[in-house]
């Protein structure tokens, strides 16, 4: 039987003697890698141990017409902890105690938030902490403290145009108003820079890493005015709250342009702390809710009616008793008015009087008059969540949605649309764009963008415009829905509204009470709709909104030098009746004619121009009625000059002390007297005295008083 042992230990040698040469290879194997591959590889492990952090975009602030700031970003810190830290631990209950008074937290919540964290290296503890607070806790010297830097949004004036700015979420994202639908101009695009970690995670500067530089947010000049915004909301709220209002919303426009001066809702909320307030008052009503407008709507009937010459504003309509049947259905007036004309129709806001005028409409007429106006239709204004009404078409409308919607029934619009038609009226019938930013500027402070100034298109004839705008003043005068809306010296036209809320079931007693109007009415600077929801203390347009635009347009006039200039003042002088007519005989007929008119009296025959030193300077021989202490002002002074045949007997230097140089060298010129001016101005001295002889040439001191 062989020996197995020689074969096990020959296997033996060969395994060990490649157990042996396995190192020499793998060494030979690392040689030839360094050789070949060693600096591919080098840089290979520097781009992995290379990172890259983010460096933020400031998000653009959100300025008001006059470059005040209403939304801007705040320097703010995250404060996270790393528990683990050496020395953490030893000042664990320091830390709590301190973070919570920081804070205004306790230290048993701070505790519960370290201990329950769900990283062992890691918990965020707090966002939104300021400049002075980070500084305190710099100088604790805590161990494992991490105050990340970033930015908070913080909007200046708190509630003020809450719903027009809108806010952001932590992360700075807008998610309501301007801030969301400007979202991408504001936020900008972040950029990053180069950084090189180790293997512990920590980061340090890679000296001659790639950077790139963020592109910061643009920013947002808006077409609000901060003064007049802050009117209008305070007034909507003193408003909604007499009234005892579910809510309320109101709208500024511009007419010429669509630039939104002012927009309010109430219930408003702070921004700064949207989360702590309901979804509802968040609701920016003037945009996002659809409403059946009510009298207000009598605009697009009035406007189709005169475009289509089916009436006039002297025209009589019979509304009888105040009530008539429409297709079954029974409309009614507040009052019985019985015969009055169309112009009255609308200061009273006649149902019966619009439903009779509508029916002498063809159905398209009112339907593309309405169309015209933006009804139907977004207005595009720069504000998310906008509707767009609904406006059925005549091939699907009933035996009464031609009368309904010419009171404002059987039709759905939003508070703006209401004030753009308005607007419309208030310049000659163009239909203009809402909008809210008029401007965006880059970081540098630079214009990088601005509204452009276009109208959408001609609604109606300017002449129809002029012909409503005096039946829309008589809505506010006595007699009309809305003499609570008058401000003394002011002209205002305008219009009221009532319309019930309907359901499924069909209308309730829940009303929407609005009034629109523009300001002054001549020429109107302003269109101002407000609307109210549900009043319950009162709940007409004229007693319950009216009130609000009437005592917003007041103080507006008085912050407003282009509204104070064209306001008539009820404190003026009494108006004289009468005067001392003076004896202007032996004057020239320019120098007595200006004198008379100086004092207040017309004056007949009109000197002729006297533009040479000739026959327009003869002298006043009579004058009718003559010199009285007690003349009324309405009477005509009449003047005869010398005729021209008759000799000059005077040849006696006349008195010109008061007049002005042209009229004195003329007086001199008629008679040949050559003046010598020193100065300018009116004559204060002169040389020869009055009453002297006629010389060849005289000396008129002249002094001008300013």
């Amino acid at each position: 039987m062989n020996d197995p042992r020689p074969d096990i230990l020959t296997r033996l040698y060969v395994v060990l003697t490649l157990l042996a040469l396995l190192p020499v290879l793998v060494a030979a194997q690392l040689v030839w890698i360094y050789v070949s591959e060693g600096p591919d590889l080098v840089e290979q492990g520097a781009r992995q141990a290379e990172s890259f952090v983010t460096i933020p975009a400031v998000r653009g602030a959100i300025l008001d017409r006059a470059g005040r700031t209403l939304a801007v970003n705040a320097a703010r810190y995250e404060v996270a902890l790393d528990p683990t830290a050496p020395g953490f631990a030893d000042r664990a209950e320091e830390f709590y105690a301190k973070f919570a008074r920081l804070t205004g937290q306790s230290a048993a919540r701070v505790r519960r938030q370290v201990d329950g964290r769900s990283s062992r290296q890691y918990v965020l503890l707090h966002r939104g902490l300021g400049e002075a607070k980070k500084e305190a806790m710099d100088e604790w010297g805590m161990p494992g403290l991490i105050l990340n830097p970033g930015f908070e949004r913080r909007y200046t004036y708190d509630r003020t145009a809450s719903h027009v700015l809108g806010h952001v979420d932590t992360d700075l994202r807008g998610t309501a108003g301007l801030e969301l639908q400007y979202d991408d101009i504001l936020r900008g695009t972040s950029g990053r820079q180069a950084v090189q970690r180790d293997r512990r995670g920590h980061i340090k500067a890679l000296v001659g890493g790639n950077v790139v530089a963020p592109q910061h947010g643009q920013s947002l000049v808006l077409t609000l005015d901060l003064v007049l915004q802050s009117i209008l909301q305070e007034e909507l709220v003193h408003g909604v709250e007499e009234a005892e209002a579910e809510w309320g919303t109101a709208i500024a426009l511009d007419p010429a342009t669509g630039a939104v001066l002012a927009m309010a809702n109430a219930p408003d909320y702070d921004p700064n702390r949207a989360s702590a307030f309901s979804t509802a008052a968040r609701r920016n009503h003037a945009v996002t809710d659809q409403i059946e407008p009510g009298s207000t709507f009598k605009l697009v009937t009035a406007v189709a009616a005169l475009e289509a010459g089916v009436v006039s504003p002297e025209d009589s309509i019979e509304t009888g008793a105040g009530w008539a049947v429409f297709g079954g259905r029974t409309m009614r007036d507040s009052h019985a008015y019985g015969t009055i004309t169309f112009a009255e129709a609308m200061a009273k806001s006649s149902n019966v009087a619009l439903a009779k005028t509508a029916q002498r409409l063809e159905p398209g007429d009112l339907y593309r008059t309405a169309r015209d106006l933006g009804f139907g239709q977004p207005t595009w204004i720069d504000l998310p969540g906008e509707v767009g009404g609904t406006l059925r078409k005549p091939d699907t409308w009933s035996g009464t949605t031609q009368t309904s919607m010419s009171i404002g029934y059987a039709v759905n619009v939003t508070p703006l649309q209401v004030a753009a038609a308005y607007a419309a009226l208030a310049n000659g019938g163009l239909l203009v764009q809402p909008y809210l930013v008029a401007e965006r500027r880059d970081a540098m402070g630079r214009t990088v963008w601005a509204a452009p100034q276009d109208s959408i298109r001609r609604a109606f004839k300017p002449e129809t415009a002029e012909t409503l705008r005096p039946m829309f003043e008589q809505v506010v005068a006595e007699g009309g829905t809305a003499p609570r809306a008058a401000v003394e010296g002011l002209r205002i036209a305008g219009k009221t509204g009532t319309a019930r809320l309907a359901t499924a079931g069909g209308y309730t007693s829940i009303y929407r009470s609005s009034f629109v109007g523009m300001f002054p009415a001549d020429d109107p600077e302003v269109v101002l709709l407000v609307l109210m929801h549900h009043p319950k203390n009162g709940r007409y347009g004229g007693t319950v909104s009216a009130p609000v635009f009437g005592r917003v347009a007041e103080r507006w006039t008085g912050v407003q030098p282009v509204l104070a200039g064209r306001t008539s003042t009820s404190d003026a002088l009494p108006t004289r009746t009468v005067a001392t007519l003076p004896d202007v005989t032996g004057l020239p007929q320019p120098v007595a004619a200006q004198r008379l008119r100086t004092l207040g009296f017309p004056v007949a025959p009109e000197p002729a121009p006297a533009t040479e030193w000739g026959d327009a300077w003869r002298e006043v021989a009579v004058q009718h009625p003559s010199a009285d202490s007690n003349h009324e002002l309405r009477r005509t002074v009449r003047l005869t000059a010398v005729s021209l045949d008759e000799p000059d007997v005077q040849g006696q230097m006349p008195d010109l002390v008061g007049l002005p140089a042209r009229q004195a060298v003329g007086w001199l010129a008629s008679l040949g007297v050559t003046a010598q001016l020193r100065g300018t101005g009116v004559v204060t001295d002169q040389s020869p005295a009055p009453g002297s002889a006629l010389p060849e040439a005289a000396v008129l001191n002249l002094h001008f008083f300013p």
